[in-house]
């Protein structure tokens, strides 16, 4: 199936009224008008997201795993206790903790954990091109932990930013925390989905006022898939594209991932960041393109 295909397909089930194969089953509604946004590009279709969420999970400790006559193969289960996809109310959240219901229906054995998690979309591209377009525009809004997850047999992207949380809290049966810490991992999230709909909404206006630069200068298909680039214009997208995942485990072993405390989390974009290296290796990608004849 070629990319147009796939993208018909794909928002076909997203249109549809019959719920989706995710645990809601169905879009967030504070993600929608960006998925909008990115399924009206001619080169881009998404296949998954999720707005944000701030939820307590509770899953098997390892202790329990360890007592059970037939232990799962499969990685630790759980359930969510709590979730929303708009800022917490800390006094719901106290009282599934500490008033008596919610938790004990789990049974003691559980581990708690209390999340914030940010803003994630997978997005597929029509080509390396439009890829890198997309991960530099999701960069620039903010969403750092962007890149081009597969080149192989699709143009996979994941927007993502890195300003998630994760805090156990102990047992069902044996909470290790107060409810006034409760309150303050509440506050300290409800900030943090603050600032991840800041993102969102930043990225949106950058789609509907500038686009993605450089994809409608850069159409290198001439077929309906990969192939038509040729294998040796392919091997070189292989060889000078690096995914941002590759390239943050380079940096801080290289110790210039350095952020100020001072400017809540932000790093700018420098020689020797992230961000630089990534625009260094995206326009190594362009000068291969143009080398073999593509505008």
């Amino acid at each position: 199936m070629d990319f147009a295909r796939r993208k018909a397909a794909a928002l076909a089930a997203l249109s549809s009224p019959a719920p989706d194969k995710s645990p809601k089953g169905g879009v967030d509604a504070p993600i929608a008008p960006l998925l909008d946004a990115l399924n009206s590009h001619a080169d881009l279709f998404t296949t998954s997201s999720c707005s944000g969420r701030i939820s307590v999970l509770a899953q098997p400790s390892p202790q329990s795993q360890a007592a059970d006559p037939k232990p799962k193969k499969k990685a630790r289960g759980g359930g969510w206790l709590y979730i929303s996809h708009d800022p917490a109310d800390p006094d719901a959240v106290v009282e599934l903790l500490f008033g008596g219901t919610g938790c004990g229906e789990r049974g003691g054995g559980d581990e708690l954990v209390f999340r914030f998690e940010p803003m994630i979309v997978a997005v597929e591209c029509r080509d390396a091109a439009a890829a890198a377009a997309l991960v530099a525009a999701a960069i620039g809004a903010g969403f750092r932990e962007s890149g081009i997850t597969s080149l192989q047999r699709r143009a996979m992207v994941a927007i993502r930013c890195s300003i998630r949380m994760e805090v156990p809290l102990g047992l069902t049966n044996e909470l290790v925390v107060s409810p006034e810490y409760i309150r303050y991992l509440v506050r300290i999230a409800n900030c943090k989905m603050e600032a991840n709909k800041k993102r969102m909404d930043g990225f949106l206006d950058v789609l509907q006022s500038k686009g993605l630069p450089g994809i409608s200068r850069l159409q290198v298909h001439t077929k309906k898939d990969d192939r038509s680039l040729g294998s040796e214009v392919q091997a070189s997208l292989n060889q000078s594209v690096q995914t941002h995942d590759e390239l943050l485990v380079t940096e801080k072993r290289r110790g210039s991932y350095n952020c100020d405390a001072g400017t809540k989390g932000d790093c700018e974009i420098g020689e020797n960041s992230i961000e630089g290296s990534y625009y260094e290796n995206r326009d190594a990608v362009r000068n291969n393109i143009a080398k073999h004849g593509f505008d």
